[in-house]
């Protein structure tokens, strides 16, 4: 089962409980989702459960028809999830809420390839007209007929036409022999400037100094860089499990669901989080999380608790929460006071 599969189950799952006039509660759509995720779809847990406890979710499954297929709807919901979680889970929940709210799985198909271009065809050359041979101007000789002058200019302008073909000919092998020495010599000035390049040795080979160094005319291949090395996917999700847990704890409280909340921390910090104490605000919120230290699984947090009392004033103080991830969900162990932002006014 996909993402988008796993949307469209838990539509179909609320869309039959409102069918049967089963009311839809938050509580036991939290267990809901941790029933349908597989096992591959486990970092997902925390943004369904923070999902399915936001005002935007309530207010999408109470319209009239429930969860309905509109792209606005869609970007509303996602912009909840990425005010909380990272983009490498914000882009996985996209299939989930588009399986959600019942709109198709997009796939972006792959286009045609572009077809290399063809070199532009050259019009034929007209054909050269030959070159005649002008035979230069002069006075007949006298004495001579007419003719015998004229067969003689003819014989005259023939062998100069083959005399100037001649020195054409040599004048011509002569520039070719010095464009290709020139392009020769331009060749071997490259080859001298080139820097040479030392060849990439494996880890397991030692380089020895007496190498001989390589030819100006066989240049060293140019080394291929190494690709920066990729984040560590891990820790990007441990720390949004710690901060999914420490959000919903907050959640819990301020909605008064006291059972739920006291599954996301231990017995050692029982005190920091008295049902009695929070019962004096009317809503408690928690925002501003970020990592500050780990040590294995334990990811430490800093965050900005903000209290509403019932005469609507507010106080901010900041917060320190430690978190152990590797429990399912992961369990706040430790949680201390840092100071008062702003007092209560």
């Amino acid at each position: 089962m996909n993402d988008h599969q796993l949307g469209a189950l838990l539509r179909h799952q609320i869309v039959a409980d409102l069918q049967r006039g089963v009311p839809t509660d938050g509580r036991r759509l939290q267990a809901l989702v941790g029933d349908l995720c597989s096992e591959g779809q486990l970092p997902l847990l925390p943004a369904l459960r923070y999902l399915v406890m936001s005002p935007a979710f309530s207010s999408a499954v109470g319209q009239t028809p429930p969860l309905p297929a509109d792209g606005r709807l869609q970007l509303r919901l996602q912009q909840e999830l990425d005010q909380v979680f990272t983009s490498a889970i914000c882009l996985r929940m996209t299939a989930v809420l588009r399986g959600l709210l019942g709109l198709a799985d997009v796939q972006a198909a792959p286009g045609p390839l572009p077809l290399p271009a063809q070199p532009p065809q050259q019009p034929p050359l007209p054909p050269q007209p030959p070159v005649m041979a002008v035979a230069p101007e002069g006075e007949v000789p006298a004495g001579r007929p007419i003719e015998d002058w004229n067969q003689a200019q003819a014989g005259s302008g023939r062998a100069a036409a083959g005399g100037s073909r001649g020195v054409v000919a040599v004048l011509s092998f002569m520039a070719g022999v010095l464009v290709v020495g020139v392009l020769g010599a331009l060749g071997w000035m490259m080859q001298l400037s080139r820097p040479s390049l030392e060849p990439a040795t494996s880890p397991g080979t030692s380089q020895t100094p007496a190498q001989t160094p390589a030819t100006p005319s066989e240049p060293q291949p140019p080394v291929a860089s190494q690709p920066p090395p990729a984040p560590d996917l891990g820790q990007q999700e441990s720390a949004n499990l710690a901060i999914a847990s420490v959000q919903q704890l907050y959640t819990d409280i301020s909605s008064g669901n006291l059972e739920a909340a006291r599954q996301l921390f231990s017995a050692d910090v029982a005190d920091q989080f008295d049902p009695s104490f929070f019962s004096q605000f009317q809503q408690v919120s928690v925002s501003d999380l970020r990592e500050t230290a780990r040590s294995g699984s334990t990811v430490t947090l800093t965050g900005v608790v903000t209290f509403v009392y019932p005469d609507n004033t507010t106080q901010s103080e900041s917060r320190t929460f430690t978190v152990d991830t590797a429990t399912q969900p992961a369990l706040i162990t430790g949680s201390s006071f840092g100071a008062v932002l702003r007092p209560r006014s």
